[in-house]
Order: C-alpha cells, then structure tokens, then sequence
C-alpha cells in the first residue's frame, strides 16, 4: 500500500521565478529555509538545493567577472608601458631637434 502511495504522489515542478523568489526570501530577507518552505509549502531540502544551486551561479559568475577584470588589467599595463615608452623616444627625438637655448 506505501508503493501505491508514492506513485499516486506526483511530482511538483516550480518555475524559475519561483525558485529565485524562495531563494531569495533566504538569502536577502535572511529567512530561515525551513520557515520560507513551510510558507510556501515545498520541501525544506528542495529550496535548500535551489539555495546551493544559485550560491554556485554567483560564484561563477564572480569568478568569471574578475578573470574579465585581470585581463582587462593586463592589456591596460601593456598600453601603459609602452606610451611611456613612445613618451621617452619623443622626448629624445625633440631634444636631437631642437638646439639649446643659451
């Protein structure tokens, strides 16, 4: 009779809106997950894996925002040395050109 039970269960599926909704109840209103799922009647382990999940999608992203930002930084000190450079050689192509002043 249990395996009856279990099969006449069906399976809920949640939108994506609902998801990030129940999630950040947790995170930003600083929620306790059991009391958010008990509000919304879903399972404690199931927001706590959505949790998880969205944690994860952050930290990629974190993660690919500052290989962006060091790259970014790279090509900035590349351009920095070599205007100081190009500065340089100006410098000592207007001093061959122009004679002292005495």
């Amino acid at each position: 009779m249990s395996k009856q039970k279990e099969c006449s269960k069906k399976r809920q599926y949640h939108t994506k809106e609902f998801k990030l909704s129940a999630v950040k109840m947790v995170l930003e209103e600083q929620l306790e997950a059991s009391e958010v799922a008990s509000r919304l009647g879903i399972k404690s382990e199931d927001l706590k894996r959505w949790i998880k999940s969205e944690e994860k999608k952050k930290v990629s992203k974190d993660h690919e925002t500052m290989k962006e930002l060091l790259l970014n930084n790279k090509k900035l000190e590349e351009e920095n040395k070599r205007l100081k450079m190009e500065r340089e050689i100006l410098k000592k192509a207007m001093a061959y050109f122009m004679p002292t002043q005495s």
